[in-house]
């Protein structure tokens, strides 16, 4: 009877011991932030998945901003910010910086224009400047590629080349297209430019040229420094309270997010 009352009590413990158990193995992450990331945090978050099978991951997108409130209201567990925060905006929160991204100016091949400064770039996408001829270059008509109004890129553009207050519209051409599309109508079209978030060597390996702005070229090294003037920050938030599978999964993809130095995949 003893023994029958041994087995008894160990089972009721482990049933006890069952909710507690699938709790802690069953979790939920809600990451959001800068679109222009979310390519590459659904790619690792199916790696980091099938090493933690208990951990579901819901992603959103919502930009830089949103990603800010929303940590900071404890509607999403991670954020992922492509500019620079405020004093105002770290308090309470852990953040974690992973390097940098850039928008690359690209141009047709042969095209001897090798640098830009941003007044004449400005110049460029208002149409005050129409002719690679005014530039020092060959007498050939500028094609401005630009992105759609809705494309969180043509925003990043037109904010790093005319300011935040800018209320007008730029005067080019609007591409909607993949990037490889873009890189593909650039090197096509003899007189043409455009931007674009793309890694390095798949800019190269397409035949356009790079063009330095300001005198500073596309570089792994200056995006990383912050010296191209179209680079910008990436950052990691979170409450600052937080911990376990939260700072892991933070930890991984800065590491993820760094093998390709030069740039993730963009919009």
């Amino acid at each position: 009877m003893y023994r029958i009352w041994l087995v008894f009590s160990a089972l009721f413990l482990c049933l006890d011991a069952l909710p507690a158990i699938a709790g802690a193995q069953s979790q939920k992450v809600i990451i959001g932030g800068a679109q222009s990331l979310m390519p590459a945090v659904g790619q690792y978050s199916k790696q980091f998945h099938k090493a933690h099978p208990g951990v579901e991951i819901e992603i959103r997108g919502g930009g830089s901003n949103y990603a800010i409130d929303a940590a900071r209201r404890g509607e999403i567990q991670i954020g992922l910010v492509t500019r620079n925060l405020t004093s105002a905006e770290k308090a309470g929160l852990h953040v974690q910086s992973f390097g940098r991204d850039a928008i690359i100016l690209v141009t047709y091949p042969g095209n001897p224009i090798t640098n830009l400064t941003l007044g004449q770039l400005r110049g460029i996408y208002l149409r005050q400047i129409s002719n690679w001829s005014e530039l020092g270059g060959e007498n050939k008509g500028i094609i401005p590629l630009t992105r759609e109004q809705s494309a969180g890129i043509h925003t990043l553009f037109i904010q790093h080349l005319f300011g935040r207050d800018f209320n007008g519209l730029e005067k080019a051409f609007t591409l909607r297209a993949s990037k490889e599309k873009i890189l593909k109508t650039i090197k096509r079209i003899v007189g043409s430019m455009g931007y674009g978030i793309f890694p390095l060597e798949e800019a190269r390996s397409q035949g356009v040229k790079l063009l330095a702005i300001e005198g500073r070229a596309p570089t792994e090294g200056n995006i990383r420094d912050g010296l191209y003037p179209f680079s910008r920050p990436q950052s990691m938030i979170a409450p600052a309270t937080a911990t376990g599978i939260v700072r892991e999964w933070m930890a991984g993809f800065a590491m993820f997010a760094n093998q390709d130095a030069a740039s993730i995949e963009g919009l």
